[in-house]
């Protein structure tokens, strides 16, 4: 299985928690429908492309500015996926004081790459590396909201 195969695997397992957890509490119909929306809208987390796609920038540029910007992205989006990657390990083991702390590590890398695009450039995040990191944000509003149903 590749690496989109086994994180499809995961997401689609934690969303099933999120419905059984949402199942087994007394909770009223609004919030079932709206854990429902949320899961049906949330996209599969790509964070191995935005960090791929912040290198192909970085490498294509002689701007000095922007080759500062794309480098930065690229590492805080790698450390983002390597981040969500530990924390979808620790909800394996019920580790779930931990996930939700590698979660909250990975949403800060992805807005350090946000910053970085007002920091050194200035200029607009490209469309289609905002594209993946729109699918990280998705995933970590996801993995906030199953949290919230586990506490």
């Amino acid at each position: 299985m590749d690496i989109k195969g086994i994180t499809f695997s995961i997401v689609t397992q934690i969303f099933l928690l999120v419905f059984l957890l949402s199942a087994s509490k007394p909770v009223k119909a609004d919030d079932k429908t709206f854990v429902r929306k949320l899961c049906d809208q949330t996209l599969e987390p790509d964070t191995t492309y935005a960090h791929q796609c912040a290198d192909q920038l970085y490498q294509n540029t002689a701007a000095v500015r922007l080759k500062t910007t794309y480098r930065v992205c690229r590492d805080t989006m790698l450390s983002a996926s390597n981040t969500l990657w530990d924390g979808l390990t620790k909800m394996e083991v019920s580790d779930y004081k931990n996930a939700h702390v590698s979660a909250r590590m990975a949403h800060l890398d992805l807005l350090r790459c946000v910053f970085a695009f007002r920091k050194y450039a200035d200029v607009p995040v490209p469309a289609e590396l905002l594209s993946y990191m729109v699918q990280t944000k998705r995933l970590f509003d996801a993995a906030q909201f199953m949290f919230l149903l586990l506490d």
